[in-house]
């Protein structure tokens, strides 16, 4: 991306299409005609009167959300802003704005005799239908990712698109449109747009090739890595999404030094596997098998974490994997992969 752009984007569901809009900037034909305004909602206090005496005690605060309010101008004089005419491809399921072909889309269009007010409407009518979201809004917990590029490095919130509005004028018939809208974040954190990760796994193969010039196909190698050191190089503190792929019995993670260890009391078969999302929006605990879902909340031991206290903090930190063996086999275990995201307190 570059410099002061934005990107709005979410994954498509259930027959509806996802999105994949970069705006901004005047090129694009959709561009901020002011700054964007970032707001912070105000803290939940748990002040209370100290009775019979003066002041007052101070109690658990809870931060909360980010909005980001744009002013935005859709102009259609240069030419036409929704480059998907005559075919809307995410009728398939792609993601709308999501520019493929665009010479050859662009050169379609223009061969239709229609003027700057229809160039202009189009935009709008695509701008609108991104922000309508409706693959994420049909279930509670999906979210959007509207992503930043300022100062060299790009980073996002997470939430949902809300208001939107339009303003009419005299000059929508030339093709210009004012138009404002609202993003809602589900918190106040402005995550890095590279994920990190580490694996832990155990009694793994990997294949190494056969040298020149010698006969044999090469040869395997056994290998276990179930400790791993890492960075969280943000600010504020964050939450992982953790992936347990079988055959094991009892999986446990541990982070240290003293930070937290999370354990499920429960069998994970070959080709199965666990997902533990902390993360603000999600909070699941499901295991996947070949042909269905189900949640496993209940699996989680008394010794480990809620799931909303399961972060990262910033700093150095080790993760460490202990399980039961399930498998008949002697030399099969399992993977582990922990994601995160830096985050920090603004762009």
């Amino acid at each position: 991306m570059r410099d002061g752009e934005w990107l709005l984007g979410y994954s498509p569901y259930d027959n509806f299409p996802g999105a994949s809009l970069t705006f901004g900037r005047e090129a694009q034909g959709i561009y901020c005609l002011s700054e964007p305004d970032i707001t912070f909602a105000d803290m939940d206090l748990a002040d209370s009167a100290l009775p019979g005496e003066d002041g007052i005690r101070m109690g658990r605060d809870y931060q909360r959300a980010a909005t980001v309010t744009f002013e935005l101008g859709v102009d259609g004089v240069g030419g036409p802003i929704d480059l998907h005419w005559p075919m809307r491809p995410w009728t398939r399921g792609t993601r709308v704005g999501d520019w493929s072909n665009t010479e050859a889309v662009l050169a379609a269009y223009n061969k239709k005799d229609q003027g700057t007010y229809q160039w202009g409407l189009d935009g709008v009518n695509m701008l609108r239908q991104v922000w309508r979201a409706d693959s994420i809004r049909q279930k509670a917990g999906r979210v959007a990712w509207l992503v930043h590029s300022s100062g060299g490095r790009t980073r996002q919130l997470y939430g949902r698109p809300r208001k939107f509005a339009v303003s009419h004028s005299r000059l929508s018939r030339q093709g210009y449109t004012p138009v404002v809208c609202e993003f809602a974040a589900v918190d106040d954190r402005f995550y890095e747009q590279t994920e990190k990760e580490v694996e832990l796994y155990d009694h793994q193969f990997i294949g190494l090739p056969g040298r020149p010039g010698r006969i044999g196909g090469g040869a395997w190698l056994f290998t276990s890595k179930k400790t791993a050191s890492f960075q969280q190089r943000g600010t504020l503190n964050t939450y992982p999404y953790i992936e347990i792929y079988g055959p094991c019995k009892n999986p446990k993670v541990t982070v240290t030094p003293a930070l937290w260890e999370v354990q499920l009391s429960m069998t994970i078969a070959d080709g199965e596997h666990v997902t533990i999302d902390a993360r603000p929006w999600a909070r699941t605990v499901t295991h996947y098998t070949s042909s269905s879902s189900k949640s496993v909340a209940d699996k989680l031991t008394r010794s480990s974490p809620r799931l909303s206290q399961m972060f990262l903090p910033p700093g150095y930190w080790t993760a460490s994997l202990s399980y039961t063996k399930s498998s008949a086999r002697p030399l099969e275990g399992p993977r582990i992969r922990m994601a995160w995201r830096d985050a920090y307190s603004w762009w």
